[in-house]
C-alpha cells in the first residue's frame, strides 16, 4: 500500500472514530489504521469546530449571540454524537461514585445515568456556554462598527483552536499512560482499546505540530495562552487518572477532552 493511501486511510478512520461524518466512503479502513489515525484527531477538531462555527456565523445574523452560541455548541455534539459528553458523563459517574479501581471501571461501564453524570455534564455545558457568549459578544462588539464579519471569523477561530486541542489530548495520553480496562469487560466498541498499543512518539509529535499549526494560524501570539492551558489540564488528568485508576480507559480520554475545551474556552474569555 502507497504512503498516500496509508495516510489517507488513516485520516478517514479518525474521522470515523470521532464524528459522525461519512468519511468511510472517501477511505476504506480497518483496526489496523487506527494508531496512525491519531495523528489526524486535530484534523478532526479543526472540521468540528469549523462546522460550530459557520452555524454560529449564520444563526448570530437572525438571532442573538447567547442563541446562537448553543445553536453552534448543538452543531458540534451532532457532529460527534454527543462522543465526549457521553464519555464525560461515564466518567464523572465513575470517579465520583467509585472508591477504588474496580468500582471505577464498573460503574463507567454501565449505561445507567447517575447523579453525578447529570449534573457534571449540566455545569460543563453551561459553562461553555456562558464562556463561549462572553467571547462572542465582546469580539461582535469590538468589530460591530468596523468590520462585523471579522467579529464572526474571531469567534470561530476560537471554536477551532477549542476543538483541535481538545482532540489533541487524547493522543499524548493514550501514548503515556497504559490502557487499563480489562479485555473484554463490557467496553464499546468506540472505546480506546485499538488505540492504546500502537501510538509512538512520532504520532504525538506529528499530532502536536499540526495543533501547533492550526492554533497558531487560528489565535496568533493569543494560541500562546491556550496551548499551555491545553498542556496543564491535560498533564493534570492524566496525573489524576494515573493516580486513580493506574492509567486511562476511553471515557477517561473523553473527559479529557471535554475539560481541555472548556479550558480553553475560560482562557480565551478571561478579561
Amino acid at each position: 500500500m502507497s504512503r498516500a493511501r496509508l495516510h489517507l486511510r488513516a485520516c478517514a478512520a479518525a474521522f470515523t472514530f470521532l464524528t459522525r461524518l461519512p468519511t468511510y466512503a472517501i477511505g476504506g479502513h480497518d483496526t489496523s489504521d487506527l494508531a496512525l489515525a491519531t495523528t489526524y484527531f486535530p484534523l478532526v477538531g479543526t472540521v468540528v469546530g469549523a462546522i460550530g462555527g459557520f452555524v454560529f456565523a449564520v444563526s448570530v445574523l437572525v438571532w442573538p449571540v447567547p442563541l446562537a452560541v448553543m445553536l453552534s455548541v448543538a452543531a458540534t455534539v451532532l457532529t460527534t454524537g454527543a462522543f465526549h459528553e457521553d464519555a464525560l458523563a461515564d466518567a464523572l459517574d465513575g470517579f465520583g461514585g467509585g472508591w477504588n479501581r474496580q468500582q471505577i471501571l464498573a460503574i463507567m461501564k454501565d449505561s445507567r445515568v447517575g447523579s453525578y453524570a447529570l449534573v457534571g455534564v449540566a455545569l460543563v455545558l453551561g459553562a461553555k456556554l456562558v464562556a463561549l457568549t462572553t467571547i462572542g459578544t465582546a469580539q461582535l462588539d469590538a468589530n460591530l462598527v468596523a468590520d462585523p464579519h471579522h467579529g464572526i471569523g474571531a469567534f470561530m477561530r476560537a471554536l477551532v483552536a477549542a476543538h483541535v486541542l481538545a482532540r489533541w489530548s487524547s493522543v499524548p495520553l493514550i501514548w503515556r499512560y497504559p490502557y487499563v480496562r480489562p479485555e473484554g469487560d463490557g467496553e464499546r466498541p468506540s472505546a480506546g482499546r485499538p488505540f492504546a498499543a500502537g501510538v509512538t512518539s512520532a504520532y504525538v509529535v506529528a499530532a502536536s505540530i499540526l495543533s501547533l499549526t492550526i492554533v497558531a494560524l487560528a489565535l496568533g501570539l493569543r494560541g500562546l495562552l491556550v496551548v499551555g492551558v491545553a498542556l496543564a489540564v491535560t498533564g493534570l488528568s492524566g496525573w489524576f487518572f494515573d493516580r486513580r485508576l493506574g492509567g486511562i480507559t476511553g471515557d477517561a480520554l473523553g473527559a479529557a477532552n471535554q475539560f481541555v475545551e472548556l479550558a480553553v474556552y475560560l482562557a480565551l474569555a478571561t478579561r
